[in-house]
């Protein structure tokens, strides 16, 4: 894997002004689809889901535990 960023980082630096725009867009492009990816398996895992909305609803009331240090 470090060889991969090496590698990217070497090409990136001898991109030319004209097409780091263009190489910049698609790093934003693939960043946001790994986050959607991401989410997209979060949301299918319907115990996580549960667990999730079981404690937006603890702490919209307020029923929380306090831990202490």
């Amino acid at each position: 894997m470090v060889k991969l960023r090496k590698r990217a980082h070497e090409m990136i630096d001898n991109i030319s002004e004209k097409k780091i725009a263009q190489v910049v867009d698609y790093l934003e492009f693939l960043r946001v689809k790994e986050e959607v990816e991401a989410t997209n398996e979060i949301m299918s895992d319907s115990e996580l889901v549960k667990a999730i909305q079981k404690g937006i609803s603890q702490m919209n009331s307020e029923d929380l535990v306090r831990m202490e240090n």
